[in-house]
């Protein structure tokens, strides 16, 4: 019986140290064998790569899955500003009023992407810890909430309805050109509303607080931390529970009587960075008020004072509006590109910003490419392109405004590599650093900086080395650009598409167009340091002769 007992006890502790191993960041055969021992069945092949930068201009960005709100100054690249604007849905639609209908409170909730961390166990309290805020929440930036007053369309008209409307980053003077009153409720002893807050994220619970009754005010609702902002209550009585006949018939009806809200942000002069993303696919408008409600009682009907409810969801047409105000070095750097020999760094950018593109000769594969007539063929154990971060370029920029992840993709045929597709690892407490064997994902110093970023691209080799469909091709064609979640692969579009590389680059990766960072990386020119050198390492097993 003890035998057994030991042998189930170390069979667990075992399958502990397996799953604990799998949620980690992956480190694969060619992190232990560079420098160390290569195994004599095992050649270890090395080559510098051709890439250079070029900027995107405005991208695509409306119903982007996540989209954030607020200001950074990057020392890097510089300024960016990010607003937004979206429609929004009656919850319910037609609703009934009745006499003496008067509005209580309207107060809007967008909440943060949060993790409970721990509850007091004596007060209850909830403490949380915040996701995708960036700078530091000590800092505030202004913030306006308007009525919008531009129709935001489902379908391009210049198409007859047969494409998608596609709004840009850039696209903001619509918004600003038709934007309606202030929705923000008076403070203090102003009747007027404010036209604008200072407003900053906070992790702290929201204590939504109401005056019952008996005159005394109380929390009544504790909420997770979010965006919470009291909305001026006569605007929505007039225009909401007192709109004209039909107008609140069906979301269609509605969304053109009432076209959404726009979030606009602006930089307060001596504040510092501050941007997030609320999670605004899970904003809500809410309306207390009350009205008299026909009571049958004994054959006798009696108006009935009644407390309501009433939610309009943020949710419908988006778009989140990027306004840059780049610095010189970055905009000079990505326009003196050199597609030849390439650059000494590639400067990444996400949103309205710029991405690389990376070449991999096939002659530099040559010598392992499949031979029909010998039967040649060798097998990757593992290959990798290894970027490595400029440290010095990068040194000013804080924490989590480095990017956590790159992206790499097939630029011809606007896809994922073929080690995407076929990683199917997952991150159960970050999902962001799902498919970690394929990689891209942030390896940072003792100092919290981003080091390097590596990509696995075993498959994708073996497959031009391997399979005669791919032979003939001169030159292997990927765009590189930074992302805000590798589980988002879609392609927006880029209002000014261009040539590059003989490919019509019209598209742009979503999660690029809403992420706000970049990164500075080293290139593959003579000039970089060898150790910082941008290559493709494989490792691969010789057929037996």
């Amino acid at each position: 019986m003890k035998k057994i007992s030991l042998i189930k006890r170390f069979i667990f502790a075992l399958s502990i140290v397996f799953f604990a191993s799998c949620d980690t960041d992956y480190n694969g055969l060619g992190s232990d064998i560079v420098g160390g021992d290569v195994h004599n069945d095992i050649v270890q092949l090395q080559r510098d790569l051709v890439a250079y930068d070029r900027p995107t201009g405005a991208v695509q960005s409306n119903n982007l899955p996540v989209n954030t709100l607020g200001v950074y100054d990057n020392p890097v690249f510089g300024k960016t500003t990010a607003s937004y604007v979206t429609q929004v849905s009656l919850a319910a639609a037609n609703p009934t009023f009745y006499d003496g209908i008067a509005i209580d409170s309207v107060y809007l909730y967008v909440p943060y992407y949060s993790t409970l961390t721990a509850t007091d166990a004596t007060s209850g309290k909830n403490t949380y810890t915040l996701d995708s805020i960036y700078g530091d929440t000590i800092n505030k930036f202004r913030l306006s909430i308007k009525r919008n007053g531009y129709f935001l369309r489902d379908a391009d008209a210049s198409t007859s309805g047969v494409e998608g409307q596609k709004y840009y980053s850039s696209d903001k003077s619509l918004i600003d050109g038709q934007a309606g009153v202030s929705l923000l409720a008076a403070t203090g002893t102003n009747t007027n509303p404010e036209q604008s807050i200072d407003f900053a994220f906070s992790a702290a619970e929201i204590k939504r607080k109401a005056t019952p009754k008996d005159g005394t005010e109380k929390v009544v609702e504790t909420l997770a931390p979010g965006m919470f902002i009291n909305l001026n209550k006569q605007f929505f009585n007039d225009v909401i529970l007192k709109a004209p006949a039909g107008k609140l018939l069906n979301s269609t009806v509605f969304n053109e009587y009432f076209r959404g809200i726009y979030f606009q942000a602006e930089q307060i002069a001596g504040s510092g960075n501050i941007m997030g993303v609320p999670n605004f696919a899970k904003g809500v408008i809410t309306i207390k008020y009350h009205d008299n409600v026909p009571v049958t009682v004994n054959g006798v009907v009696t108006p009935t004072p009644t407390a309501k409810s009433m939610a309009l969801n943020l949710t419908g047409n988006s778009i989140n509006f990027f306004q840059n105000d780049y610095k010189t070095a970055f905009t000079s750097a990505i326009a003196t590109s050199n597609a030849i020999i390439g650059d000494s760094r590639l400067y990444l950018k996400g949103g309205d910003g710029s991405m690389a593109f990376v070449t991999i000769p096939s002659s530099t594969l040559t010598d392992l490419m499949h031979n029909d007539a010998t039967g040649y063929k060798v097998l990757v154990n593992e290959a990798n392109i290894v970027f490595n971060v400029d440290t010095d370029a990068m040194a000013q920029i804080s924490g989590n405004a480095q990017p956590l992840r790159i992206y790499l993709y097939d630029l011809k045929n606007r896809k994922p590599l073929y080690d995407y597709t076929t990683d199917a690892t997952t991150n159960s407490v970050y999902p962001k650093k799902n498919k970690y064997i394929h990689g891209g994902i942030a390896e940072y110093n003792s100092d919290k900086k981003v080091t390097r970023y590596k990509i696995r691209v075993t498959d994708f080799i073996n497959n031009i080395i391997n399979k005669d469909s791919l032979k003939g091709v001169e030159n292997i064609q990927l765009g590189l650009v930074v992302t805000e979640t590798i589980n988002v692969v879609t392609n927006s579009t880029l209002k000014n598409p261009f040539k590059e590389l003989e490919q019509d680059v019209k598209i742009f990766p979503v999660g690029s167009a809403m992420h706000p960072f970049g990164t500075v990386l080293y290139g593959g020119t003579s000039d970089v340091p060898e150790e910082k050198r941008l290559r493709l390492e494989i490792f691969y097993t010789k057929p037996k002769q």
